[in-house]
């Protein structure tokens, strides 16, 4: 898995995605593929090329071809150390980038593309955290400039998915030279009967202190000899974990989590918490899933 893939559709998001892979290839020493996937009509699943005209046909891929001749410009400029090709394949931009993540390092995406609804994040972005077979970089198409300073945030809890999330954050940081940020979310039981502040204010101390030691075991599992330096933060906090990683995100270069939570049955659906922080972040998210 020696290359990233980028997906564009000329859009400002998939503009802004395309900086971001180069600059990620650059970084990870990988290869860059640059992909336009032209999703043509279809009836019954079948695509109906010969009702669109060939003089059509011929509009499209063109459109296509410069699509891809400016963004491999544009990518030289950022990365000129990259290798990079790109290529247009027929079919709906989420199934043809799901079937690219099998044998990339990560893929990129922009939160919206064209046609997405202002309040509606991208279909393609969800659908492709959803099933992608690697690490998913989801860049906003408008709040903060993607940058490369700052610490890297990651939201972990206690199951294999923070696990996996915190493990890629710790790699993303070494290639970076960052420290990465642990946010660990918790609530306070809920009870039926009238409780002593003193009583509640032990319940907080135990909750916290719970979800401090989450972090120290989700650490110890996810460093690796290659991670061991990468300095680290931890944080609980009380509250909702989107709330939570949000607002601890604000000097921070990256957003990394979990593509699932804790119970979450695997791959049917997005994780409640990655498909919330692809709505609400304004700086990129990486959804990690289990490796495959």
């Amino acid at each position: 898995m020696t290359h990233i893939t980028v997906g564009i559709d000329g859009s400002t998001g998939s503009s802004r995605a395309l900086e971001w892979a180069a600059a990620e290839a650059s970084l990870a020493g990988c290869d860059l593929e640059i992909v336009h996937a032209v999703d043509l009509p279809t009836t019954g699943g079948i695509f109906v090329n010969t009702e669109m005209g060939s003089e059509a046909i011929t509009e499209m891929s063109k459109f296509s071809q410069d699509l891809l001749d400016v963004a491999a410009r544009r990518a030289a400029e950022v990365a000129p150390d990259v290798r990079m090709w790109t290529r247009t394949e027929v079919g709906s931009p989420a199934k043809v980038l799901s079937a690219a993540s099998t044998d990339a390092h990560a893929v990129v995406v922009g939160s919206r593309g064209l046609g997405a609804l202002e309040s509606f994040i991208g279909s393609v972005s969800v659908r492709v955290a959803t099933r992608a077979g690697c690490p998913v970089f989801v860049i906003p198409d408008k709040g903060a400039e993607p940058t490369r300073g700052g610490p890297i945030v990651v939201g972990v809890d206690d199951s294999e998915y923070g696990a996996a999330a915190l493990r890629f954050a710790l790699q993303e940081a070494l290639l970076r030279k960052t420290s990465v940020r642990i946010v660990s979310a918790y609530q306070l039981p809920m009870v039926s009967i009238p409780l002593q502040p003193g009583v509640i204010t032990s319940f907080e101390q135990d909750e916290h202190e719970r979800a401090l030691a989450t972090i120290e075991k989700v650490l110890d599992r996810a460093r690796t000899d290659e991670t061991r330096e990468v300095k680290t933060e931890a944080i609980a906090v009380q509250g909702p974990t989107v709330g939570a990683i949000l607002a601890h995100a604000d000097d921070t270069q990256l957003i990394v989590v979990g593509s699932h939570g804790r119970g979450m049955v695997r791959r049917l659906i997005l994780g409640s918490v990655s498909r919330r922080l692809l709505y609400e972040a304004d700086r990129p998210v990486a959804v990690v899933d289990l490796p495959h």
